[in-house]
């Protein structure tokens, strides 16, 4: 198996419907025989607890070994204690749902913190944004995958710094009205400014683009939470000529930007998700990203 793509998604505005997306777009992946590794970076833990319901288990129950915490705390204490060395089981770590998805869950109720807090930690040390890509490269976790993805809060931390520059792609559902747009708009910028601040301009620029890659690449937008009156065809095409405007390169047809599935505001979905169930309204979707990944559309 070819080494996973590793996929980002996230938008600074909260309430957009991420968890509930990445985990419909994980189901399905699943479905066209994907192996599919899910990893929450967002301390909220929701999507962990969504998984983790899935095999009658919780938050409280996790060993310290046994969550995403322990691999932030463990490379703080090693800096602290520079002699000693913390092992990582990654059968232990990673899970897998009666769905066939596994995940990597994180915890709100870690001795050590949660991720908030251990990202404090992390001290804004340039060494700091390699945790991530040291844990895929000790274990080799990502050649076991076809795609990676990551649960990123709304927020930028070293965790999801380190997180933006690991990965392939990023990709990003949002509520399509004004002020969600100018969220995206500017999460694009923040995107790119990390990578230029780190992967260019940084003095150690070139062991960040040797361990890092390739500046992480716009998979697409998505719509979500969408109200069966609401027209925002305006918006749209605001923010494609803001995107135009900035050359901002996306992994679908040129100029396109956004995926066709349009994802209403319907109650029954997040029911469903905090049950672990698969939508069909997300079928189409995760089939469109499929076929942009995989070169086909």
């Amino acid at each position: 198996m070819a080494k996973a793509k590793k996929i980002f998604v996230g938008n600074y505005k909260g309430g957009v419907g991420k968890t509930t997306s990445i985990y419909q777009i994980a189901c399905h992946m699943v479905l066209q025989e994907k192996k599919v590794l899910l990893v929450d970076l967002d301390p909220q833990c929701s999507l962990s607890e969504i998984c983790l319901s899935r095999i009658d288990w919780d938050l409280y129950r996790l060993n310290p070994g046994e969550c995403l915490n322990y691999i932030f705390d463990a490379w703080i204490q090693k800096k602290m204690h520079l002699n000693l060395e913390f092992p990582v089981d990654k059968e232990l770590l990673v899970k897998q749902t009666g769905e066939g998805i596994d995940f990597i869950p994180s915890n709100i109720f870690y001795e050590g913190g949660g991720l908030d807090e251990l990202s404090i930690l992390l001290k804004d040390d340039f060494d700091d944004l390699f945790v991530l890509q040291q844990f895929f490269q000790k274990t080799g976790l990502d050649q076991d995958y076809d795609f990676v993805l990551f649960d990123c809060p709304p927020s930028n931390n070293l965790i999801t710094q380190g997180a933006f520059l690991l990965s392939d792609y990023y990709l990003i559902p949002s509520i399509i009205q004004t002020v969600s747009i100018r969220g995206v708009a500017h999460y694009i910028t923040t995107v790119d400014k990390i990578y230029l601040n780190i992967c260019q301009e940084h003095r150690h620029s070139s062991l960040a683009r040797l361990l890092f890659g390739e500046r992480p690449q716009l998979l697409g937008i998505f719509e979500t939470l969408k109200k069966g009156t609401v027209k925002n065809q305006q918006v749209l095409l605001d923010l494609k000529e803001y995107l135009d405007a900035a050359e901002v390169q996306c992994k679908l047809p040129e100029g396109t930007y956004f995926f066709h599935t349009v994802i209403h505001n319907y109650e029954e979905i997040a029911r469903a998700t905090a049950a672990g169930n698969r939508r069909e309204e997300y079928a189409s979707l995760a089939a469109e990203i499929l076929n942009c990944l995989e070169g086909q559309g």
